[in-house]
């Protein structure tokens, strides 16, 4: 899988600060670079191509109304998740025709610190995220940064009306082997019952927390299970004082060679799918997909 999309937007210089008050509460994320970058969006999904990654993620983690909404764009939310979208799928056919192309979305409450949590949102706001990523063209729906099962539960009814494969991006593991709120996988996919959930991967989380929490996973969910961690992205009052960018990069506690040999590990317990989250760059997925046979 590829690595970050929104901190690597960030590494290139795309303001994505829009709607920041304070630290701990994210704006609209890299929904505006859909606006403002599009031809860096078709960059960064080339980059990582070219690497060879078999599945790219679109551009589309906030692009619904509640997160637009507040920087005043909340009527472009379908226009900018069908563009992300098309320029994925359009890099994707015109690299990397055997690639897979993933319609990523995330709970629009986000799950941050102060941010309450409103349900009646993720089902509207997924369900037409799903419907104009699908109509554009991707292969499999993506709904990651869920923390809670019941989330997981509804985000996969939300989207299940596309048809396509779905599967889950469980955040903020811990080292005690839990879900980000200490429930555990085994209740998790007990909740899912029947429902086509085609992997479940384990997401934004430090290494070490998917060293810890992988091995219960694995025991929990027959399927495809795999990892994209986050690698040291952490929020900055500095930054947001400054007028600046809202995250300050960490790209260096966690070099490509220190992230290729946690993968390493999870591919030898059994993860299927590895790729990178918030601060991994290029580099560290090329140094992951050396890993893995051609």
């Amino acid at each position: 899988m590829d690595g970050a999309t929104g901190s690597e937007l960030q590494r290139r210089g795309v303001y994505l600060s829009y709607g920041v008050s304070s630290a701990g509460v994210l704006g609209s994320w890299s929904a505006t670079a859909m606006r403002d970058a599009p031809d860096v969006v078709r960059a960064v999904h080339e980059d990582y191509l070219a690497i060879g990654c078999d599945i790219i993620i679109t551009n589309s983690f906030w692009t619904n109304t509640v997160k637009l909404g507040l920087v005043g764009l909340e009527d472009r939310a379908e226009v900018y998740t069908r563009l992300a979208g098309d320029i994925a799928v359009e890099a994707r056919d015109r690299l990397s025709p055997g690639a897979w192309v993933a319609g990523g979305m995330a709970p629009p409450h986000g799950g941050m610190p102060g941010v309450p949590v409103d349900r009646d949102d993720l089902p509207r706001e997924f369900a037409m995220q799903a419907r104009h990523l699908a109509a554009a063209g991707v292969d499999l729906i993506l709904v990651e940064y869920v923390g809670w099962i019941e989330d997981c539960v509804n985000a996969v009814d939300a989207v299940s009306s596309t048809g396509l494969p779905v599967m889950l991006g469980l955040r903020h593991v811990t080292m005690n082997g839990t879900m980000q709120h200490g429930e555990s996988f085994s209740d998790l996919v007990a909740e899912l019952g029947n429902r086509d959930v085609c992997a479940i991967l384990l997401m934004c989380s430090l290494p070490e927390e998917i060293d810890a929490s992988l091995p219960g996973l694995l025991k929990a969910f027959d399927g495809p299970v795999g990892a994209y961690p986050n690698i040291g992205y952490e929020f900055s009052d500095e930054d947001v004082a400054a007028g600046g960018h809202f995250h300050s990069l960490d790209t260096t506690s966690c070099t490509p060679e220190r992230l290729a040999a946690h993968a390493r590990g999870w591919l030898d317990a059994g993860a299927r799918i590895v790729g990178g989250c918030c601060a991994t760059t290029p580099d560290h997925i090329q140094a992951i997909r050396d890993l893995v046979p051609r």
